[in-house]
């Protein structure tokens, strides 16, 4: 019962920015962060979900804080190394990119055409921890882009007016921000050069570029800064900017005499900043407002000549550049100019992803057909073009150490890791980018197949979460998938009439099933020997029975009057039973040849069955959202659960009613029984699944599957003003600019239904639903197929607590002290008492392996499921191996009888655990030792010749 989220598969990137943190990949799926381990090859979600689509993460340089903000700028700050939640935020707007700055002091964000600096909040609980330290609002569109400098003092933020401006952290006295103009098209990215591209620009005896900007064209513009040295304030606050490694200028005093040659002073040296800023401060307004009055009109020539960079300067203080900046004749004066163009076409693309990593002086551009370019600056030379998709590539970032490039493609939803260098993959999944329609966990709950109306078969593994391979022969949706009782074998149905087999040994489709004439299959089952197959058709009404051996067609079962839209085999007995929209469920009799043995009735269309593992209850789900218990061998019913109330949730924008007026479509479409038959799970076109209780026939638990509102009937209440005659005003696509590329879900129904009306379409919401759930055969996990990808739950034994059998000397301190006693029986027992799973770990691995077999001995039986339980997760992840294999077989020689006459619903989902456990285990080991048998076999020879001799 103490289920909890664990896991989001099948979508491993839905849109938004991508983030490299040491070895880890940040994306967003949907509304949670995704996180993958890149070195040990495993993919996690945070246990946090956001109100809205995720669009922009950021994380700080220490790698602690991480921001996640959706797309109506609503923001969640975790601690990323604890996965704490520690703040919500919420911007007020949506927020285009987030960046922290380098010293980690602040966080920019491009709220629509503001940029807002906040300081980056602490680890402490407070009432307002998020802080404004300043807003510009110089931009006269939209901003697209944001980059710190190295020092933190200055921001460069592009816009869609075409232009890019600099602005200063604090505030600075007559300061204007420059306006950097020439773009025909909006700037995707902007960057501050860095030292590392000053050095090479000396050394070939070049100009020094301080910024780059990349336009949507494919444009990349280089931004030359000739200006004074920097000044740093009383306080100790720069206000000015680093210097450009380059030539050095003559330049004169403030208070020189202009007659006097000026002095060769060496660029922004501590001793002549103060004086600077003393002086400058000194002037007065009216020589300040007579100077800025004459450069303005110097300003206003330039501008209409060319298409030249805007050049705005400050009173004594010039515009900014990364690293720093080249001293002038008078330091309150600078020049930002164009200093070069290159162009990086790709046969007409747009661009639609940019990156740059500074340190190494690479800039990576994306672009909307698949292809990406890698470019050393500034000499702009292409040294590496990859093509990873057909599709845009909606982000881009590198890793710290630039050698790793991830891409994302939301339209496919397509997460690659390329290292350039050594030109390979690093890292490669895919999801599925159409609804998943079903799924089945392989019998020992290693593995999980899922099928979706992209046409596709993908096999996940359950520790990894990571896809390991995709089957695409199927030409349609497909609607059903098994595996064989080996599990080595998986099969599928599809709407393109074909059933087909796959060996997930050898990762091929063996086995292709058909009709003899083309029908569409809805429904697939699988019996308990794995020797027959049958299929449901959804326009004959027949079921189909074929051998899987042979291949070759064995019956055809007639006698329903509309689509079958479920099939089950009964565990214990020859039986077939199969669901219709005739509202009946029939049962067959498929090995004997008799056909049809019982037919049971409904008042409703039945949309779903499951049979209890026991086989003596069968489950069927009907379209007024009432659950029906029958004892298949009797034919008789044993009862009902009302289960409209409890799917009751949940408003679709386009509903004319409100939720309490409207029974249209609140029913369920899956039904699973628990290991033991103890609960049945219920899942259909709502945001919730229901876990009933069997015998009492009530509901135990409700689970909200999402509570992203980017999704259309996550909602209960609407706000009524939103609907208009045209219809809802959310659904109204009257935004003509297509550059916000953030993908939505995709829409209800798949590729096939979507309704692409005038003026609607590209902003159509899909609808939230569950269409197939389904238990592991351990008992430990389950999932749902849901709108946003595959959702796992899994059983939270953190939760499980049972004081009964505890008393004050029950403690860690206890159990510590009975292990620095040598008392290692006492110590396990107040572990296993206190039932926390590092106390028990702590104690068995410091157990010697002397005194296993003896500890072993005197755990009592009732104790034995958890000790194995503890070994089973243990056996994960732990390099001590032989140490808990002694565990393992010490106590299944002591405890097997006890483990026989142990209770199946207790001691089969551990079991199955281990067997899971230890066939990964095994494999891991023989491909190890196969690939070096040789080795292994010459240092054994080579041992013995030593000591021969």
């Amino acid at each position: 019962m103490n289920y909890k989220f664990s896991n989001l598969l099948g979508s491993p990137y839905r849109g938004g920015n991508l983030l490299l943190v040491e070895s880890d990949l940040l994306s967003a799926g949907g509304n949670r962060v995704l996180q993958t381990d890149l070195t040990e090859s495993t993919g996690s979600a945070l246990p946090f979900e956001s109100l809205g689509q995720l669009r922009n993460l950021c994380v700080s340089p220490d790698g602690l804080l991480l921001l996640a903000i959706d797309t109506e700028g609503k923001a969640l700050l975790i601690n990323r190394k604890r996965q704490v939640l520690l703040h919500h935020f919420s911007f007020k707007g949506p927020v285009a990119t987030a960046n922290f700055s380098p010293d980690g002091q602040y966080i920019a964000c491009a709220v629509q055409r503001l940029v807002q600096v906040w300081r980056t909040p602490g680890f402490q609980k407070s009432v307002a921890p998020m802080q404004l330290h300043r807003t510009y609002g110089q931009c006269h569109a939209d901003v697209t882009a944001l980059d710190w400098s190295q020092d933190s003092q200055w921001i460069a933020a592009a816009s869609k007016d075409l232009s890019a401006r600099v602005f200063s952290l604090n505030p600075i006295q007559d300061y204007i921000p420059p306006t950097l103009t020439g773009h025909r098209t909006v700037p995707v990215g902007v960057c501050w050069a860095g030292s590392t591209v000053a050095s090479s620009a000396e050394l070939a005896g070049e100009e020094v570029p301080a910024l780059f900007t990349i336009g949507r064209d494919g444009a990349v513009f280089y931004w030359m800064y000739e200006g004074p040295a920097p000044s740093t304030d009383p306080q100790g606050q720069s206000q000015g900017y680093p210097h450009v490694p380059g030539k050095h200028r003559k330049r004169k005093a403030p208070d020189a005499d202009p007659d006097q040659p000026a002095e060769a002073t060496e660029s922004a040296t501590p001793e002549v900043a103060p004086k600077l800023t003393q002086q400058l401060l000194m002037m007065t307004a009216a020589t300040a407002a007579a100077a800025w009055t004459k450069r303005r009109v110097q300003l206003e020539c330039q501008m209409g000549v060319g298409r030249k960079a805007t050049l705005l300067t400050s009173k004594g203080k010039p515009a900014p550049v990364a690293g720093s900046m080249q001293s002038s004749s008078r330091p309150h004066r600078g020049r930002w100019r164009l200093g070069a163009k290159h162009f990086c076409n790709q046969r007409g693309a747009k661009v639609t992803a940019v990156d740059y990593h500074r340190a190494t002086g690479m800039l990576v551009v994306g672009f909307s057909n698949g292809i990406f370019d890698l470019f050393e600056l500034p000499k702009f030379d292409n040294i590496h073009t990859l093509s990873v998709s057909r599709s845009a590539i909606n982000a881009i970032t590198f890793n710290a150490a630039g050698d790793w490039v991830a891409l994302g493609c939301a339209a496919l939803g397509q997460l690659l890791v390329w290292e350039w260098r050594s030109e390979s993959y690093i890292l490669k999944q895919q999801g599925h980018y159409y609804d998943i329609a079903t799924s089945a966990f392989s019998p020992d709950g290693l593995n999980l197949a899922t099928g979706a109306d992209d046409s596709k078969v993908k096999i996940w593994n359950m520790q990894s979460g990571f896809c390991f391979v995709t089957f695409s022969e199927h030409s349609a949706p497909v609607t059903a998938v098994a595996f064989l009782p080996s599990g080595s074998v998986v099969v599928s149905a599809s709407l393109d009439g074909t059933v087909r087999a796959f060996d997930l040994v050898r990762y091929r489709n063996f086995r292709t099933m058909t009709s003899p004439h083309p029908v569409q299959f809805v429904s697939l089952a699988v019996d308990p020997a794995g020797e027959v197959i049958c299929a449901g058709s959804l326009d004959t009404f027949q079921v189909y029975v074929w051998s899987v051996r042979t291949g070759r067609m064995l019956d055809v079962l007639a006698g329903h009057e509309g689509p079958v839209a479920g099939l089950a085999f009964s565990p214990t007995q020859f039986l077939l039973a199969s669901a219709s929209w005739d509202k009946t469920v029939r049962t067959w009799d498929v090995f004997s040849g008799k056909g049809g043995v019982e037919t049971l009735q409904h008042s409703h269309d039945v949309l779903a069955l499951a049979y209890r593992p026991d086989g003596k209850l069968l489950a069927s789900a009907t379209l007024d959202g009432q659950i029906y218990l029958w004892d298949p061998q009797e034919a008789q019913l044993l009862g009902s659960i009302e289960g409209r109330r409890d799917l009751a949730g949940g408003r679709l924008s386009s509903d004319r009613r409100a939720l309490g007026n409207s029974s249209s479509g609140q029913c369920f479409t899956s039904l699973a029984f628990s290991a033991d038959g103890a609960f049945l799970l219920a899942g259909g076109s709502t945001k919730y699944v229901c876990m009933y209780d069997v015998e009492e026939k009530v509901m135990l638990r409700r689970f909200q599957i999402s509570h992203n509102r980017s999704i259309d009937g996550v909602l209960d209440l609407l706000n009524s003003k939103n609907m208009t005659e045209a219809g809802p005003v959310d659904l109204i696509d009257d935004d003509a600019d297509d550059l916000d590329d953030v993908l939505p879900p995709p829409p209800e129904g798949g590729p096939g239904t979507a309704e692409n009306l005038p003026g609607t379409g590209s902003k159509r919401k899909a609808a939230i639903r569950s269409r197939a759930v389904t238990l592991s055969p351990t008992g430990q996990m389950w999932a749902a197929a849901t709108t946003e990808g595959l959702l796992l739950y899994s059983l939270d034994q953190g939760l499980v607590f049972d004081p009964t059998d505890l008393t004050e000397d029950i403690t860690p301190a206890a159990a510590y002290k009975a292990l620095a006693n040598r008392a290692f029986l006492r110590a396990l027992l107040i572990a296993l008492r206190l039932k926390d799973p590092e106390v028990v770990r702590q104690v068995m691995m410091a157990i010697p392996p002397s005194q296993v077999g003896s500890v072993a001995a005197g755990v009592p039986s009732a104790s034995v499921p958890q000790v194995l339980s503890a070994l089973a997760s243990y056996l994960a992840d732990s390099p001590h191996l032989e140490f808990l294999l002694s565990w393992l077989r010490d106590i299944c020689i002591k405890h097997g009888r006890s483990l026989q006459n142990e209770k199946a619903a207790v001691i089969m989902p551990v079991i199955r655990s281990l067997q899971r456990v230890l066939s990964k285990t095994h494999e891991d080991l023989s491909a190890a030792c196969d690939s070096n048998q040789y080795t292994l076999q010459y240092l054994c020879a080579a041992g013995r010749d030593s000591q021969a001799s």
